[in-house]
């Protein structure tokens, strides 16, 4: 009886021992696999940090260089045909070049009076953008570059505002902008199997998603703070 009791507390023993171990084993493998996804993960958003960044500077030289086109300049002091359409024609050029969206010029009150779109049905001609941050900055002198849904176009973009100096490159006298759209970092960012890739702006609204039906949803609560411009700014 007392070698009956003694081998099963040998069995328990053995068998405690063998599940600890294996817990422990399971644990650390599990452990293990989090870490090496969490690297992973770290590494693609790193990756795609990268390609966004890379995708949001690729038109701010370019729009830099449009601003000091001096036809730019003649179209805001000239008010007569012929300096009007040289300033189409170049934003024409540069918007043919870079292959955008739309390139046009806007004035100290933020009308639009130059686009390369000037003949589309959802010309920018005629419209104020004078809200947009874009140009606000920019006719504070500041070059800016901003993420939005187009108001007049309905379509998302990048925005790059550059101001427009008088001949002695003292203030401000109009607003050039380049708009690119999302579309081509959307492709840039083209998910793997069972991935989901967000960019989320400051107010918490999803603005690129690799799932359609995410866009323009919050991604927190949404804020009750007064002093934020607009609830859903890309609406």
């Amino acid at each position: 009886m007392k070698l009956r009791s003694i081998l099963l507390i040998l069995s328990l023993l053995a068998f405690l021992s063998a599940s600890t171990g294996g817990y422990l084993y399971y644990s650390a493998l599990n452990k293990s696999a989090f870490k090496e996804a969490e690297r992973q993960a770290e590494s693609r958003l790193e990756m795609i940090t990268k390609n966004l960044s890379s995708f949001l500077s690729e038109n701010i030289k370019p729009a830099s260089t449009l601003a000091g086109m001096a036809v730019l300049r003649n179209a805001i002091t000239d008010s007569s045909d012929s300096a009007l359409q040289a300033a189409n024609d170049m934003l024409d050029q540069f918007n043919a070049t870079l292959g955008t969206d739309v390139c046009y010029l806007m004035d100290a009150t933020g009308t639009t009076i130059a686009s390369s779109n000037r003949d589309a049905p959802d010309s920018f001609v005629g419209q104020n953008f004078a809200f947009r941050p874009y140009f606000q900055d920019a006719i504070g002198g500041n070059p800016s570059t901003y993420m939005a849904l187009g108001t007049a176009s309905g379509k998302r973009g990048a925005y790059y505002g550059h101001p427009v100096y008088d001949d002695e490159h003292t203030r401000p006298l109009a607003v050039v902008v380049i708009k690119a759209s999302i579309e081509l970092i959307e492709k840039e960012l083209s998910p793997a199997k069972d991935e989901t890739i967000l960019v989320i702006d400051p107010y918490g609204v999803i603005f690129i998603s690799s799932r359609a039906d995410w866009l323009y949803q919050f991604f927190w609560p949404e804020s009750t703070d007064s002093r934020l411009p607009m609830k859903k700014p890309f609406f």
